[in-house]
């Protein structure tokens, strides 16, 4: 497998966790997993692995800015998925953003305003050019 393709397996199972933190995968949370799947070329076989036990897949952490931002985009759209933000969800949201090489520092207030984003108005390029002025990154 490429190092891309790790990414993109890593970066799956980090939304199937959100998807389960909860207890439940609603219909609309699986509706998005397999979207996110064939996007990112997951094999019907991975799928099924990963949705069996996300855990055994680690967070790859090495990723340019952009691609962080871009993936924390999708995380939130799996919490969102079923129109309910759970606390168990966000706590997952965060060891994930924590996961990703955020800054440290700027883990609470990254999870606060992305769960306090309204993905109904607020599209991908909005979402970058608001976590780029939080975390002070030239857009």
């Amino acid at each position: 497998m490429s190092i891309g393709q790790k990414r993109n397996v890593s970066h799956f199972a980090n939304i199937v966790r959100i998807a389960k933190s909860d207890g439940e995968v609603s219909m609309e949370e699986v509706e998005m997993l397999s979207r996110i799947a064939r996007k990112y070329n997951i094999s019907n076989e991975q799928f099924k692995d990963i949705l069996k036990d996300p855990d055994k897949i680690p967070t790859i952490a090495f990723l340019e800015c952009e691609e962080r931002v871009e993936r924390l985009y999708e995380l939130l759209q799996m919490v969102e998925a079923d129109h309910k933000i759970e606390r168990a969800e966000v706590s997952v949201l965060r060891k994930i953003v924590t996961g990703l090489a955020f800054p440290l520092h700027a883990v609470d207030e990254i999870v606060q305003q992305a769960v306090k984003t309204d993905l109904e108005l607020t599209d991908l390029e909005g979402f970058k050019r608001d976590m780029y002025k939080l975390l002070k990154v030239r857009f």
